[in-house]
C-alpha cells in the first residue's frame, strides 16, 4: 500500500505538462521503481521542450552571433536533443502502445520493436486487471 501511495505522488519540481503526464502515466500503467525514475526523466524533458519551444516563440528562430551576423537561436538545436531524448525515454519504458491514440490518448512515439511491443502489451494486459477492466 505504501509504494502505492509513493508511486501516485506527482514531483513538485515539475511544470503543468510534466505533471499531467505523471499523473496519466501512472493512472493508466504500473512502473516498477527503476521505471519510475525513467517516467520522471519523461516528464522532464516534457517540461523543458514547452520551455524551449517557449523561448524560441518569444525571441525568435535566429538570433545575433558575436559578429553581428544572424544565426540559428541556440535554443532551436537544444530543442531537437530533448526532442530525441524524449522519443529514446519514451522507447525504452515501451510507452508507445499503452499510448498509442486508440484510447483517445496522445502518441509520444510510433517507432517500437516487435519484442518492445509485446512487453508493452504485457504492461497495458497486466494495468488493464489491475483496474478491473
Amino acid at each position: 500500500m505504501f509504494e502505492d501511495w509513493r508511486i501516485m505522488v506527482v514531483p513538485s519540481e515539475l511544470k503543468k505538462r510534466g505533471r499531467a503526464l505523471w499523473a496519466e502515466l501512472h493512472e493508466r500503467l504500473e512502473f516498477d521503481p527503476h521505471e519510475d525514475e525513467l517516467v520522471l526523466e519523461v516528464c522532464r524533458a516534457v517540461d523543458t521542450i514547452d520551455a524551449l519551444a517557449e523561448t524560441i516563440e518569444q525571441d525568435g528562430v535566429t538570433s545575433t552571433g558575436s559578429m553581428g551576423q544572424t544565426v540559428v537561436h541556440p535554443a532551436i538545436p537544444e530543442l531537437r536533443q530533448q526532442q530525441a531524448g524524449l522519443s529514446r525515454l519514451v522507447a525504452t519504458l515501451n510507452l508507445s502502445d499503452a499510448m498509442d491514440g486508440s484510447n483517445g490518448q496522445v502518441a509520444l512515439s510510433r517507432a517500437i520493436s516487435s519484442q518492445a511491443q509485446a512487453a508493452a502489451n504485457a504492461r497495458w494486459a497486466k494495468s488493464k486487471r489491475a483496474r478491473g477492466a
